[in-house]
């Protein structure tokens, strides 16, 4: 009988029985393809490091994506390769390939992604397989001047669009239900993976590594099938093939399961094919990494595939995210950040102008370095190929300069943090696991927009923008054992998905003095996404669960509690029986139920909240005392009058601490186009400011001193603190202390 793989359980808080969601049993992945490769692990992208990601591509969507769209009034197929052709006729013809690379080289750069064919199917290589290319060969001379000055060379190529307009390509498209061509924003179409489509990616990226290699990788953007599926004839006869049955008497788990396995064995061929004629070939894939725990199946079957992840960043929000996912990872990653008012070469020969202030930019890369990530810079020439020494070029150098500056103490560094958030250890086997808006359902009666599906991310940038800092501890791909005992309070989401070991380390980790934080569903779900019939840690939280807690409810605090705070009327929550635990407030009007319960086990302390963790918004104030009453105040406190994230670093013995100024004239988006946030003021001088580190945690230090100047930071000593006064950047200032 085949292994399945489940989806986890979700039940209401509801007097009515117990509803269930429908488990996807996904039978096993085939044996061939559950074969893991010999990866690389891109040795030539050891962090950190700077890429330039460039090149040539055109506008073809409908204007919302760019402002240089290249056809005029209404859109057809036969006006965009009109368009398409009378774009590419001039294009490049000042490129100068061997200057461009060696400014980005001057700038900092050690590595470029160049692009070859995208989502459009315009080849920018002298391609045999197809006339829909450049005139001009733009791959072979940039590969050869990246090789030339002792750079890495990543090819781009867009595997899953293509709009080629040769009569094959269209009977290679992906179909939907009633036989319609399926596509995306930019006027172009999915293609099967199971048609002849297949070979012709292969072989066109084959004649790179044959003609212009040898290349360090390619990153493959789009690559995605539609779901649930694609009635083309290819695709139908392949899954008949797998499953003995048509489409129509497919189930869920079975388009699931083929969706994955379509994308790993593709990409497991891709690998087999090149590394055939290149053996030290690398691979990525857009978006590869953001998989991991929240889609422990794709994470394990697809993810993992590649050398090195990589993601698009672009703002703050995305690269705070994605970079602290990442951030302890077992290869390589990457955090793209468009610099660029456009991806597009215009049709003029003037560069676009960069979006990002220079402050911005080394900001939003700096985040990536911290975290022990790399950057691209994804800048765009103008139509005749040359650059904006004052605009994009001039941004690099300063991602260049910042690098430089601070590599050092960037290399064999490791987080500080107050808060580990745990996140759990999935089954391998689970699709994904619970849904925070999903779980709370029933009781609001819909799923809350921004419900996170990260364990506990919304929660700790919360306690983030309070002051605290935070790290995410676990996750599918990550290199190094998480020491639980060296963070001062442990998160417990409510979506992790916790097995025996998790338990027994979390018990351990408070037995022995720690203290943990818990919301509503938490240590509920064991590995494989099922429902405990009560809380694994029961005995930690000082409390029983006792169902669901359905109807209207206010939160009410006991005299002598020492809590303030409330939550929003009526949020969702569990029934709870205490047992050793203290009960610090209940829930009026819903049977007086315990609502905060505080427990000491042990020689540490834990407090269980039966709410759901979506009740803790931004702001929280009841979150803030909570956390205060378990571990006090923060360890770090920026006094300034702008708004700094602070991220912290260990090396050795010393602390690194980084002021990364976030009044910084972002860029924002506006119906997908990048543009400027102009209500933002450009902040570009110094300011004083004061960091304050309690020592009751840290300890002492003896001398502090800025990097790169090595200027000497004044100590201020109080009692169980100290304070350092200082010119903070416009960008990002670190100051080193050292230990007495």
């Amino acid at each position: 009988m085949r292994k399945q793989v489940r989806r986890y359980e979700v039940f209401t808080q509801t007097k009515m029985p117990l509803l269930f969601v429908a488990l996807i049993l996904l039978p096993a992945f085939p044996l061939a393809a559950q074969q893991q490769p010999e990866l690389n692990r891109a040795p030539w992208y050891n962090p950190p490091q700077l890429f330039v990601m460039t090149g040539f591509i055109a506008n073809t969507t409908t204007g919302v994506w760019g402002p240089d769209y290249i056809v005029n009034g209404t859109w057809t197929p036969a006006k965009q390769e009109e368009a398409v052709r009378a774009w590419e006729k001039t294009l490049g013809d000042n490129y100068d390939a061997d200057k461009t690379i060696q400014e980005f080289q001057d700038a900092g750069a050690t590595g470029v992604i160049f692009y070859d064919k995208w989502h459009d199917g315009l080849v920018n290589h002298a391609t045999r397989l197809t006339d829909f290319k450049t005139h001009r060969d733009l791959v072979k001379p940039t590969l050869a001047a990246v090789r030339k000055h002792n750079m890495a060379s990543v090819v781009y190529y867009s595997v899953g669009l293509d709009n080629n307009p040769e009569a094959k390509f269209r009977d290679w498209t992906c179909l939907d239900a009633q036989g319609k061509p399926m596509g995306l924003a930019f006027s172009t179409e999915w293609k099967s993976f199971h048609s002849p489509y297949r070979q012709y990616v292969i072989e066109q990226m084959a004649e790179i590594l044959k003609d212009d290699g040898p290349v360090d990788g390619f990153w493959l953007d789009l690559y995605v099938q539609p779901a649930p599926i694609s009635y083309d004839q290819f695709t139908l006869r392949r899954f008949k093939e797998r499953y003995h049955i048509p489409v129509s008497q497919a189930s869920p788990a079975q388009f699931s399961e083929f969706r994955l396995t379509t994308l790993r064995d593709f990409l497991l061929e891709i690998r087999q094919k090149l590394q055939g004629i290149q053996p030290s070939i690398s691979f990525t894939f857009n978006g590869a990494g953001m998989a991991d725990i929240v889609e422990p199946a794709r994470a394990r079957q697809v993810d993992s595939v590649v050398d090195w992840f990589s993601v698009e960043g672009h703002t703050w929000p995305n690269i705070d995210r994605s970079s602290r996912i990442m951030h302890a990872a077992d290869r390589p990653s990457e955090e793209g950040i468009l610099i660029s008012s456009s991806w597009y070469a215009p049709l003029s020969d003037d560069a676009p102008p960069p979006v990002e202030s220079q402050s911005e930019a080394v900001a939003l890369a700096a985040a990536t370095w911290i975290h022990g990530g790399n950057t691209y810079a994804a800048i765009t020439p103008g139509h005749s190929g040359v650059y904006d020494k004052e605009g994009d070029l001039s941004l690099l150098g300063a991602m260049g300069r910042w690098l430089k500056d601070n590599r050092p103490w960037l290399l064999d560094a490791r987080p500080y943090a107050d808060i580990g958030v745990l996140t759990g250890h999935p089954a391998e086997d689970v699709e994904r696991i619970p849904n925070v808006g999903e779980l709370w359902k029933a009781s609001h009666g819909f799923s809350p927009a921004q419900a996170d599906v990260d364990p506990g991310y919304d929660t700790s940038l919360n306690l983030r923008n309070m002051g605290y800092l935070t790290e995410r501890v676990g996750g599918t791909f990550t290199s190094r054992k998480f020491d639980l005992g060296s963070y001062r309070m442990l998160l417990l989401p409510e979506t992790a998905l916790l097995d025996d070991r998790d338990i027994e380390d979390i018990r351990e980790y408070v037995r022995k003095g720690g203290t943990l934080l818990s919301f509503g569903h938490g240590s509920l779900f064991d590995r494989e996404g099922h429902r405990r019939s009560g809380f694994a840690l029961a005995e930690v939280f000082g409390g029983e669960y006792a169902g669901s807690l359905p109807g209207y409810k206010r939160l009410a605090f006991f005299p002598g509690s020492g809590l303030a705070s409330t939550l929003p009327l009526n949020p969702g929550a569990l029934a709870v029986k205490p047992t050793t635990g203290q009960v610090l407030a209940q829930w009026k009007y819903a049977g007086d139920s315990p609502a905060i319960v505080e427990n000491t086990y042990g020689q540490g302390r834990a407090i269980y909240v039966s709410a759901e963790e979506t009740a803790f918004g931004e702001g929280s104030a009841l979150l803030n005392e909570l956390t205060a009453r378990l571990i006090g105040a923060p360890t770090f406190e920026v006094h300034g009058t702008r708004h700094y994230a602070l991220l912290v670093n260990r090396k050795g013995d010393d602390l690194l601490c980084y002021l990364l100024n976030r009044d910084t004239a972002p860029a924002g988006y506006t119906q997908g186009r990048r543009t400027k946030v102009s209500e933002t003021p450009q902040l570009e001088t110094p300011e004083p400011v004061c960091l304050t580190i309690h020592t009751a945690s840290l300890g002492d230090f003896a001398s502090a001193e800025l990097i790169p100047s090595g200027q000497a930071v004044r100590i201020s000593r109080r009692k169980g603190s100290i304070e350092l006064d200082f010119e903070a950047s416009p960008s990002v200032t670190t100051v080193h202390l050292t230990r007495p």
